[in-house]
């Protein structure tokens, strides 16, 4: 095991995963900010509504087909899945492991919390898909060695108290050649070193009240939200064969980043110059960290 270098990434935080998945289970990641989770009505309509709030929020310059295709598709390799065993750590409301499982693939969903495995079990009921959901903590995964061909988790382990452990057991659980498709939060994107710092820290005045780790959490969801940058990542991904590193970001959001309230003076370029430009600035400097582990 790597020593975790709590200067670089935070400490060891497994100790508060009480408090972790209490926070969690308080704000399910739903979209639905209106709505407290006990009032919720489980139907299809529901999940569609759900389903657009986050399509929305995760309409990616690098991944225009939602919502007529897959949800992140141009990152994870839905049609890779048939009849390969794939888990998806940290499952959610289940939208991700509800395409994984339309693709014909032999899955496990997990979450830390109840509610999340009470609103993908209730999904997956719904649409008539096959998963094993379970309650698990991804430090601390049941499995047995080698038995995944691929592990999907988008914007989960930085969540969690431990990466480093949460890392380890991903490589434990696949297969040799397997491969993980994850995201996490970049330290070089636009909006930590430059929204947050100049835009708001600056600008806005918010460091007259917080510090700075304070201003990234008010925007950031999580009782524990990470950032790291791929010579943090390579050290805790060390015992990986191989890795790969994209960038990726939220339509009209970094631009926004970069230019902060003035930033819709690019709606008065085409469209299509417009999406060109944030395109290139979510591929140097995007807030989602996409990366490809093979063990």
């Amino acid at each position: 095991m790597v020593k975790f270098d709590a200067k670089i990434l935070g400490p060891n935080q497994s100790s508060e995963n009480s408090k972790n998945k209490d926070w969690w289970n308080s704000n399910p990641m739903i979209y639905d900010w209106e709505k407290k989770f006990g009032e919720i009505k489980y139907d299809k309509v529901y999940f569609d509504k759900i389903d657009e709030l986050f399509g929305e929020g995760h309409k990616l310059v690098n991944n225009p087909k939602w919502p007529d295709g897959k949800i992140l598709e141009n990152f994870i390799p839905y049609d890779s899945f048939k009849d390969k065993k794939v888990l998806e750590l940290g499952c959610g409301a289940g939208l991700v492991s509800s395409h994984i499982a339309k693709s014909g693939a032999n899955l496990n969903s997990i979450d830390l919390t109840d509610n999340a495995i009470t609103l993908t079990k209730k999904r997956f009921e719904i649409l008539n898909l096959n998963s094993n959901i379970e309650q698990m903590d991804g430090e601390n995964l049941s499995f047995a060695d080698n038995i995944f061909d691929y592990v999907v988790s988008w914007g989960v382990i930085h969540h969690s108290g431990n990466m480093e452990k949460v890392l380890e057991e991903i490589h434990r659980v696949l297969k040799p050649d397997g491969k993980a498709y994850i995201m996490i939060y970049n330290r070089n994107s636009l909006r930590y070193r430059f929204y947050c710092f100049f835009w708001l820290g600056i600008f806005k005045l918010k460091f007259f009240k917080m510090n700075f780790k304070q201003i990234v959490g008010s925007i950031t969801d999580g009782y524990i939200a990470r950032h790291l940058n791929e010579k943090e990542m390579n050290i805790l991904t060390n015992k990986f064969t191989s890795k790969s590193y994209t960038y990726s970001d939220e339509v009209n959001t970094i631009s926004m980043y970069l230019m902060g309230p003035f930033y819709r003076i690019l709606f008065l370029l085409p469209k299509k110059i417009k999406l060109l430009f944030e395109k290139f600035l979510a591929q140097k400097f995007g807030w989602y960290m996409e990366i490809i582990l093979k063990k």
